[in-house]
Parts: C-alpha cells; sequence; structure tokens
C-alpha cells in the first residue's frame, strides 16, 4: 500500500508539472477517431454499445500510432477497445510497445498494458508486467517492478516512468544498475539516454573492482565513466578509505578528486591524509593533497602530525597500502616527544624512517638536532635512533643558562624512552661545549673539547661520559674566563621559536631565524686561557681519551 501511494503521489506530481509546461492546447486537442484496418474475421453486437470483435491479424490506426493484435474488442461508441494476444503498438519511428492484453481510450490517447509488457527504445527495452503510456504527454509509467536493458546495462526498480521524447527515464525505490564495470544501488535515480547521464538522490552506491563510492547526491556520465557525488562522499578500498564534501571519479584514468573538508585514510600503516583538495591516482599508485594540508599517523595514543604545502602519499597497487608519505615546502610536524621542521620530508611506512632534507631541524625533549639531512628510525612509534648528515649539530639548553653544543660532520643519536642516551660523533672533528655543575646546580665550569671522533654517553638529558678518538683537545674554563662568543661552536643557530608547540602549531610559518654566531679564535684553537689546570674536576664528565 506505501509503494502504490508513492507512486501515485509522484505520479500525481510529475503529470501535474507535465501538464502546466506543455499547456493547455495539449490536454484539450481534438479527439479522433480510430480506424480499423485490417482483420481476418468480424461480429458486430449493437447490443454491447456498438461492439466489434476483431479476429486475426487485427491491425488499427489512431493518428499517427498503429495497433496490432491477434483479437480485439472495438467499441465505437467510446472509441475505445481492448486488444490480446501478440499486442504490438508502433507510437513513432522509434518506440513500441509489446504486450498480451492492452486497453485503449482514444477519446483519452491513453493505453494500459498487462502482462508480459516490452517497451522499445532504440537500443533500450523495459520489461514489466503492467504499464501505462499517454500520448499526449509521451509518458510510460509502471507502478510495481521493472527491468530495463540498454546495452550492457540492466536498470531495476519498484515504479518509474519513462518519458520518450525526453529519451529520460525515472527510476524511483530499490534502484538497482548492473553493469560489467559496476553496480549502482540508490533510491532515485533519472538517466537521459540521449546524453547519456544518470541524476541520483538519496543513499547511493556504487561498486567497481577498484572501490565502492557512496554519496547522497550527484550524477554519472556512462560513456565516460565519470561520477560525481556531494553532500560529504565517501570512496573506499580494503585498506584506503575517503571522505569530502564532493568527489570527482573518472574511472578510465583511475583518478578520484576530492574537494573541501578531505580526510584520507590508509588503515594497512593507520595513516590519514587531510587537506581541501585531494587527488587520488589509482593507476599511478599516488595520491597528493594540498590546501591547509597535513597527515596524522595513528596507533594508540601518541600520534604524528605532518604538515606541509603539499603531500604525496604512495601506495602498492597490487595490496592498496600505503608504502610512503611525502611532505614538501614549509613541512613542520609534532610528536609528543619530537617535533621538526624542514623543506621535504618522506615517511616509508615499512620500516618506518622518517627523512628529512633541506635545512632541517629536530627536536627531541631539550635537544635540538640539525644538519644537511636527518634519518630517523621509529620503533614502536617512537624514536630509536637519529642520523644527522653534513654538519651535524645538537644544541640543548643548559638549565640556568647557556647550551650545551655537539657538533661533528655526522652524528647519530640512539634513543631509550623517548631520551637520548648514546651519541656517535664522526667526521674529521668532533666538537662539544658543555656546563659543568655540582650537586646544587651551581657553575663548576664551562667543557670546550674537540677530537676526531666521540661517543658520548648521556644520563638524565646531561653528558655523563666522553670518550674521544684521535687529536683530542680539551679546556675547562671558568664561566666568567670565557666570553660571550666563545660559548658557541661555528655554526651555532637556536631556532626555539620554530619548534612546534602542538598540533595545532604545525601551520605555522616561521620567516626568520636566529642568525649564525661567528667562531672565534679560541674557538679554532689558537689560545687557551690562563688558570686551566687549576679547574675543578669534579662532578665532570668521565673522559676516556684514545689518540692511538
Amino acid at each position: 500500500m506505501k509503494g502504490k501511494a508513492l507512486f501515485i503521489a509522484s505520479l500525481f506530481l510529475l503529470l501535474s508539472q507535465m501538464l502546466v509546461a506543455q499547456g493547455q492546447d495539449t490536454v484539450q486537442r481534438k479527439k479522433t477517431r480510430i480506424h480499423i484496418e485490417h482483420y481476418d474475421k468480424a461480429t458486430f453486437s449493437k447490443s454491447q454499445g456498438e461492439m466489434q470483435k476483431l479476429i486475426g491479424h487485427v491491425k488499427m490506426r489512431h493518428d499517427s500510432a498503429y495497433f496490432f493484435c491477434d483479437s480485439a474488442y472495438f467499441y465505437q461508441r467510446t472509441n475505445s477497445f481492448d486488444a490480446y494476444q501478440n499486442v504490438h503498438i508502433i507510437v513513432n519511428d522509434s518506440v513500441e510497445i509489446f504486450s498480451d492484453l492492452l486497453n485503449y481510450d482514444g477519446n483519452m490517447r491513453f493505453a494500459e498494458f498487462h502482462d508480459n509488457v516490452r517497451l522499445r527504445d532504440d537500443s533500450t527495452t523495459l520489461y514489466t508486467e503492467y504499464l501505462t503510456y499517454d500520448r499526449n504527454l509521451h509518458l510510460a509509467s509502471y507502478p510495481d517492478s521493472a527491468t530495463t536493458v540498454r546495452g550492457d546495462k540492466t536498470l531495476k526498480s519498484h515504479y518509474g516512468y519513462y518519458r520518450d521524447r525526453l529519451k529520460e527515464f525515472s527510476f524511483f525505490e530499490n534502484v538497482e544498475v548492473y553493469s560489467p564495470k559496476y553496480q549502482m544501488y540508490t533510491d532515485t535515480l533519472f538517466y537521459n539516454t540521449d546524453i547519456e547521464k544518470m541524476w541520483f538522490e538519496g543513499p547511493t552506491t556504487i561498486i567497481n573492482k577498484e572501490n565502492v563510492l557512496e554519496g547522497k547526491h550527484g550524477y554519472y556520465l556512462v560513456n565516460e565513466d565519470h561520477v560525481y557525488l556531494d553532500k560529504r562522499p565517501f570512496m573506499h578500498n580494503e585498506t584506503q578509505l575517503m571522505w569530502s564534501d564532493s568527489i570527482f571519479y573518472d574511472r578510465n584514468l583511475g583518478l578520484a578528486q576530492a574537494y573541501s573538508q578531505v580526510d584520507m585514510i590508509d588503515t594497512s600503516y593507520k595513516v590519514v591524509m587531510r587537506g581541501d583538495y585531494v587527488e587520488m591516482w589509482e593507476n599511478r599508485g599516488f595520491s597528493y593533497a594540498t590546501d591547509s594540508a597535513y597527515a596524522i599517523s595513528y596507533d594508540g595514543g601518541d600520534s604524528l602530525y605532518i604538515h606541509g604545502d603539499t603531500l604525496f602519499m604512495y601506495f602498492d597497487k597490487q595490496k592498496e597500502e600505503a608504502k610512503k608519505l611525502i611532505a614538501r615546502r614549509n613541512v613542520r610536524f609534532f610528536k609528543s616527544d619530537m617535533q621538526g621542521k624542514c623543506d621535504t620530508l618522506t615517511y616509508l611506512m615499512a620500516d618506518s624512517t622518517i627523512r628529512m632534507r633541506v635545512a632541517p631541524i629536530l627536536w627531541a625533549e631539550d635537544s635540538q638536532m640539525s644538519g644537511t639531512y636527518i634519518d630517523i628510525k621509529l620503533k614502536d612509534h617512537n624514536v630509536d635512533w637519529v642520523l644527522q648528515k653534513g654538519n651535524a649539530f645538537i644544541i640543548s639548553q643548559d638549565s640556568i643558562e647557556g647550551f650545551n653544543q655537539i657538533k661533528g660532520r655526522d652524528i647519530i643519536s640512539r634513543f631509550k624512552s623517548g631520551s637520548i642516551h648514546r651519541v656517535n660523533v664522526d667526521g674529521d672533528k668532533a666538537e662539544t661545549i658543555y656546563w659543568i655543575r655540582d650537586d646544587e646546580g651551581g657553575t663548576i665550569g664551562i667543557d670546550v673539547s674537540k677530537s676526531t671522533t666521540m661517543v658520548i654517553e648521556m644520563k638524565d638529558n646531561s653528558v655523563d661520559k666522553i670518550k674521544g678518538f684521535k687529536d683530542i683537545t680539551e679546556t675547562m674554563y671558568p664561566e666568567d674566563d670565557l666570553k660571550e662568543n666563545d660559548r658557541y661552536l661555528p655554526g651555532f643557530k637556536w631556532n626555539d621559536e620554530a619548534r612546534p608547540k602542538d598540533k595545532a602549531d604545525i601551520f605555522r610559518r616561521i620567516e626568520a631565524e636566529m642568525p649564525v654566531v661567528a667562531p672565534t679564535a679560541t674557538q679554532q684553537g689558537e689560545e687557551k686561557p690562563e688558570g686551566e689546570e687549576e679547574q675543578p674536576k669534579r662532578h665532570r664528565a668521565k673522559r676516556e681519551n684514545n689518540n692511538n
């Protein structure tokens, strides 16, 4: 009952709109008579309203339409007839209708077809058990289930209409579309076969071998294999999901373009990529995001947030899972145990490695780490080790004043429980400056040391032991004897202002950095201040020298 009520209501609305659009002259057209053009045998009954029974190869004409059947009852007074068996009506050059039974009213120009009904228009055929056709409105209607076939496509619905002048179908309730390329399920579908375009309203699902698309409104261009969805559509495959305000999908190119508030998730490696514009290239195996773009690597409570002007995610096309994430230009990231900035960042999901390139800076607890480039290895989503290559520098602010510094060509730092516990400094010259304090926090002195390579053991975020190798020099300065400029190694920069403070701060732009402090003669080893040998040794880091 509910379906019939919906059908009647929608039919009434559609007819009202069409009547207004066509004007009164269409409805009030002059009545014409039905003409009998052929039959094999006929009988006449005046008592039954001047009824004629026509048998064998019956052919009738009404205006431009032709009717064929095995037998018919023609009612001259009402200008109508009932046709039986092998019913066939030629509506116009392209539209034909077939059935087992037909009731036709010539005055209303209205036909009702029963049993084994087929409506054919060019290469489209509609199959149902009951169909009405209004010749005035060029409108075919079915109230209870139909199947429409066009080329390699099959469309099913509970009820619907066909307007032959527009070449447009309207499908309602439990609409299903099947083709070798895709399947579609929706509540309301409009299909114009002239321009090969489908519009859908209400919850819609489109399934193909590459992915599944879900939305509430949009269209599908049949020949081009293009889909557009809006009202927060959803696209997904086995491991990847994408939401946005709207999605355009080109199946031939394997391209999905998503607009406004886009979320793309890779569930295999638990990575989210967000932005106001995202492209996914299935055939090429990558996606990219721009416009307030950022990515989140999540697993448990501590997530890594990465921002860049443009983000690229490359994925394995066979496994449909992420391989690496690349962020470019103005890159900043935040995690509770580390933060960073650079111009290009690559995150390799398979081995949990992050590569920072072009002016990289990494902050971990109290330490600032820089170099020509930086590699970070994560283990169980925590920092395992950090490699700084070229002009490597580690700076940490002293608990009261000054900066502890480690410098070399290359530095590899190993972490334990989120803190640096061992540092290897390699290259032609390893240098350190660190502040020595007593148990109460008072300054003992400032230690300046150099060697070819170093191994530094850390404890409680402070230098605990230093082991130098080859060409070792060490000087302990009283705090007052070391000039301000001599307290910095060449190339020193402290960029705490550039450090992201939280996940929202990754979008902040940093235009300036602290200038380099020029090296001094003391730092170059040309002069040692007097009184070095008298400096206290207690609470100094343990030093093991190897000059061999």
